[in-house]
């Protein structure tokens, strides 16, 4: 039951996570090559559903980093395969909702519970391949190189940009303590959010040749949005048949284990911190719905948030109604800040990402490695090893690859070799942070 105290709480601890999403929201769709709007989309309508049907109480889903990663290689596969821009958009659309169908499928079925069979180093692996894969893009987008156009502009103005982006995400917690602002004050103000308005500010003020932000396919009223959806919604007979079936399976499929594993592993997280008990399949059909809600209005799929629902309950959020609010004030702040994400320099967001890709990849294990010197320990060297094989299939090959063949590999050298896994401190969180 709501309270006027419980009301306080999650209120505001849904406004300052918001900024996180909406921010986020905006660097993914970017990413992704829909455009912010798309980014945006998902950031809003996500949490809404998710926080209203899912299976964990307390928490906060929208795009991530790994989702992204999948989401652009949709974007960029269905317009190197169909020059129609109205084909490659409805491609995309069938994408998402194959996903949102297939995850609504594993809740139904009951596969959550699978989720304790997936190794620890395993997925320690396949996030540091994400991570790697997130920062190889935006390498490519800075100089060039391979398929990707580059930035236009000055190349070392976006480059300082990027850099400096970075920079600041971690120099404005340190900062606002330096200056004295008290801790009461200092945890909501999202540095995230703050390092994009000043880097949009001076960038703009000093009329600097670099690349501002798209936002994509976006539209200027609900008649023109509602013609945009019709147009996009997969159902042309060119579309439906089973060879595209067949083409777009294969990355519903990717998309459907990140966000299985994303959400789920999330919920672990959240289990320990609330001592309650996610109700697995529940999520798994929340995301899915969240997941098809967002394709049909031609935004991009996401999952549950590791470090947005770790903060929302570090912020005092109570019930439900924080996750809800958290799509709320991201679809505020995308009404009124919409009209300017296009002030935004495309290299704020590439250092925006340099920063998610360094929080997915795992560093706690590589630390913990050296610093207790289990180099001289074979059942440390065989964990290691499987960290680093399924990072590089998931860089060089396909991620369920990864995790699929990971698996198998790993119970046939835990039957036969007699290793563990890696222990439950090692757990990876998700691809954001929130203030530094």
């Amino acid at each position: 039951m709501q309270s006027k105290n419980t009301f306080i709480y999650d209120l505001i601890s849904g406004l300052t996570v918001s900024f996180a999403a909406l921010s986020l929201g905006a660097a993914f769709g970017t990413m992704s090559g829909r455009g912010a709007f798309a980014g945006m989309i998902g950031a809003a309508v996500i949490p809404l559903i998710t926080s209203t049907f899912g299976g964990t109480r307390i928490q906060a889903s929208g795009p991530t980093a790994p989702m992204t990663a999948v989401s652009a290689l949709v974007v960029a596969f269905a317009y190197e395969h169909f020059p129609d821009k109205i084909m490659a958009e409805q491609f995309i659309t069938l994408i998402f909702l194959l996903n949102a169908g297939l995850l609504i499928l594993c809740g139904l079925l009951r596969l959550g519970r699978l989720i304790r069979f997936v190794p620890q180093v395993i997925i320690l692996g396949f996030m540091n391949g994400i991570g790697f894969l997130i920062w190889a893009d935006q390498i490519k987008r800075l100089f060039g190189l391979g398929d990707k156009a580059q930035i236009s502009g000055n190349l070392s103005t976006n480059i300082l940009v990027a850099v400096s982006t970075l920079g600041a995400i971690y120099l404005i917690p340190h900062l606002l303590k330096w200056i004295g602002l008290p801790e009461n004050i200092r945890k909501f103000v999202p540095s995230m959010f703050i390092t994009i308005i000043l880097g949009t500010v001076v960038t703009t003020a000093m009329h600097l040749n670099v690349e501002h932000v798209s936002l994509g396919n976006t539209v200027g009223s609900f008649s023109e949005f509602f013609d945009m959806l019709q147009k996009y919604f997969p159902s042309s007979a060119d579309m439906l048949t089973v060879e595209i079936f067949k083409m777009a399976l294969p990355y519903a499929l990717q998309l459907t284990l990140l966000a299985y594993l994303d959400s789920l592993l999330t919920s672990l997280v959240i289990d320990k911190m609330t001592g309650e008990k996610t109700k697995q399949q529940q999520e798994l059909i929340a995301q899915g719905m969240a997941n098809g809600a967002t394709a049909l209005l031609q935004g991009i799929p996401g999952a549950q948030a590791t470090i947005r629902s770790v903060l929302l309950i570090k912020e005092g959020a109570k019930t439900r109604l924080a996750g809800v609010l958290v799509g709320v004030f991201a679809l505020l702040g995308f009404l009124v800040f919409s009209n300017y994400i296009t002030l935004i320099t495309s290299a704020v967001f590439v250092g925006v990402l340099f920063k998610a890709g360094l929080d997915v990849v795992d560093r706690d294990y590589v630390k913990a490695y050296i610093r207790n010197h289990w180099s001289q320990l074979r059942n440390r060297n065989m964990q290691l090893f499987f960290i680093v094989y399924s990072t590089l299939v998931t860089v060089f090959w396909d991620l369920n690859i990864a995790v699929v063949t990971g698996t198998i590999f790993f119970f046939l050298a835990k039957k036969y070799m007699n290793i563990t896994d890696a222990e439950d401190e090692y757990e990876i969180v998700d691809s954001e942070e929130i203030s530094g």
